[in-house]
C-alpha cells in the first residue's frame, strides 16, 4: 500500500507512552512536520478536560466506570506492555490501524497523564484521521464528524462499533453529523440528528459537559462495554449517575 511506512509510524509514534522498550522518543517518532502538527492538534483537541495532578498510574480513569480500579498494577503493566508490543508489531498500516480500532487494551491507557480520562488510543485514531485528511489537502474549518458515510480511506475513520461507523470526512456539510468542533461538546450540541447517546438521556448529559474529544470517544466504547456486560434494556444508572453529578456539582471551566 502507498505510503504504508509513513502512516505506521502515525500510528505508533507514542508507543513511549506505555513505556514499550526501544520506542522511538516523541520528537523522533512522526515522519514529517506535518504529521507532528497533527498529533498537537489531536492532543489539543483531547486535552482540554478535568487537568488534574500529574498521574503516576499510565491507566486512564474512566468516567463509565469511575470505581474501576487494577490490581496489582505493575503486574498488569508488564502483562499490557507485552501484549501492546504484540499489537504494533503488525507492519501493514491498514490491519494495524484497524487493530487499534478494535482494541479494548490500547483504551486503557491515558494519552496525557495529567489529563488522566484523556485516551491514548483515540489520539492515535484522531492524529492519523487528521494526518490523511491534511494530507489530501483538506483544513479543520472543512472536516466532519459523520456517521454511517462511505470513507474514502480507512485511515478517517476514528471510532466504530456494532451499530456505527464515525469517521472525519471533508466537505459533508448536508450528510455529516456536525463540523469537528474544537469541543466535543459543541459537535455534540450541533449534530444534525440523534445519534448515540438518543436513548439513553444520561449518557446525552453526560456529553454535553465533555471538551475532549478522546475523552468523549473512550466514553462511548465503556458505555458499550457496560451494555454489553448488563442487561441492555436497563439504564446505567449508578456509574453514569456519578460521572455526570460530578459535573452538576463542580462545572467545568471552559
Amino acid at each position: 500500500m502507498e505510503h504504508n511506512d509513513e502512516f505506521l509510524r502515525v500510528l505508533k509514534h507514542d508507543l513511549h507512552k506505555v513505556r514499550v522498550p526501544e520506542a522511538l522518543p516523541h520528537v523522533e517518532a512522526m515522519p514529517n512536520n506535518q504529521a507532528r502538527e497533527m498529533d498537537a492538534l489531536a492532543a489539543w483537541l483531547g486535552r482540554n478536560f478535568l487537568r488534574e495532578p500529574f498521574e503516576k498510574s499510565l491507566y486512564r480513569k474512566s468516567l463509565i466506570f469511575p470505581l474501576r480500579n487494577f490490581q496489582n498494577p505493575r503486574t498488569l503493566e508488564n502483562q499490557h506492555k507485552v501484549e501492546v508490543v504484540d499489537l504494533f508489531n503488525e507492519e501493514n498500516a491498514v490491519k494495524l490501524h484497524d487493530a487499534i480500532l478494535q482494541s479494548k487494551l490500547v483504551n486503557l491507557y491515558c494519552e496525557a497523564r495529567d489529563y488522566p480520562f484523556s485516551s491514548l488510543k483515540y489520539h492515535i485514531l484522531l492524529t492519523c484521521a487528521l494526518y490523511y485528511n491534511f494530507k489530501q489537502g483538506s483544513k479543520l474549518k472543512n472536516i466532519y464528524l459523520c456517521e454511517n458515510l462511505t470513507v474514502e480511506n480507512p485511515f478517517q475513520i476514528i471510532y466504530h462499533d456494532r451499530e456505527r461507523i464515525w469517521a472525519l470526512l471533508p466537505d459533508r456539510k448536508k450528510d455529516g453529523l456536525s463540523r469537528l468542533w474544537p469541543k466535543f461538546h459543541q459537535s455534540w450540541d450541533y449534530r444534525k440528528k440523534i445519534s448515540l447517546g438518543g436513548d439513553h438521556r444520561i449518557l446525552a448529559g453526560v456529553f454535553s459537559f465533555i471538551s475532549s474529544w478522546t475523552t468523549a470517544l473512550a466514553c462511548i466504547e465503556d458505555f458499550q462495554d457496560f451494555l454489553k456486560n448488563n442487561n441492555a434494556s436497563e439504564t446505567p444508572a449508578q456509574p453514569a449517575q456519578l460521572a455526570l453529578s460530578r459535573f452538576i456539582k463542580k462545572p467545568v471551566s471552559e
